[in-house]
């Protein structure tokens, strides 16, 4: 993933900050532009786990995972690594999500979700002295499957890993439309405010303005829903709809 400058430069005009030039893009050491390596991919993951984006959704058919299934329910599924937000099985059935799983009663379950544009594997580094109040933070690795797994409970004779950082390679360009555009560089003008000038008043009008352009987004959706059987039955089925 590459940074969108573009994006960034209409955040910094709502941030009331002069744009990015490209001499302290291409030197990379200003506080500015640490600041936006700092917070712009986690600002996308944020905004697209947040909200039911139609134009970022897709489906997939779910693996069964390997691990005990200590639920009540019948089937235990992996996520898919690109996960943003699950949204519904197709058939609408009910699920219950923990750590990297989905628990369903649904045979061969189709997942429709929102994407995030994962595509790699992340570096995990030992944690010494985990936080036992917040494990779910950690993750585990199990020696024969070669994976790491999120954290659920304390044990003592685990050993608890940490992502050392998510690297914009392991993300595909996304594609955003305009009102996922406008969430997200709105979001990201928040915390330059906050991080660059500690205007603390400023960063919520902002943050307010992020969270509307999220809920229009939701309204549209379901506008669209609605009116589902008017339209194109391809893109109802591609977009989730249905």
């Amino acid at each position: 993933m590459n940074i969108d400058r573009e994006l960034v430069a209409r955040a910094m005009d709502k941030a009331g900050e002069e744009p990015i030039n490209d001499i302290e893009w291409t030197e990379g050491t200003s506080t500015r532009v640490r600041l936006i390596k700092d917070f712009y991919l986690a600002t996308i993951l944020e905004t697209l786990s947040g909200t039911d984006w139609t134009s970022q959704k897709k489906r997939a058919a779910l693996e069964l995972s390997d691990e005990v299934n200590l639920s009540n329910y019948y089937y235990m599924y992996n996520l898919p690594l690109d996960c943003a937000k699950p949204c519904n099985l197709v058939n609408d059935e009910d699920f219950y999500c923990e750590g990297g799983f989905l628990f369903s009663n649904t045979e061969n379950a189709v997942l429709i979700y929102v994407k995030n544009y994962f595509t790699g594997k992340y570096t995990y580094r030992i944690v010494r002295e985990p936080d036992t109040e917040n494990i779910t933070r950690y993750y585990t690795y199990n020696d024969e499957t070669d994976e790491y797994t999120q954290a659920t409970e304390y044990d003592m004779s685990n050993t608890y890993y940490e992502r050392v950082d998510e690297d914009y390679n392991f993300y595909a360009q996304p594609v955003f439309d305009p009102i996922l555009s406008e969430a997200v560089e709105t979001r990201l003008a928040s915390k330059i405010v906050l991080k660059l000038n500690g205007d603390n008043n400023k960063y919520q009008l902002l943050y307010s303005e992020a969270i509307l352009a999220a809920n229009n987004a939701v309204k549209n959706s379901a506008k669209h829903a609605r009116n589902k059987n008017h339209g194109n039955k391809y893109w109802a089925q591609e977009l989730g709809w249905e």
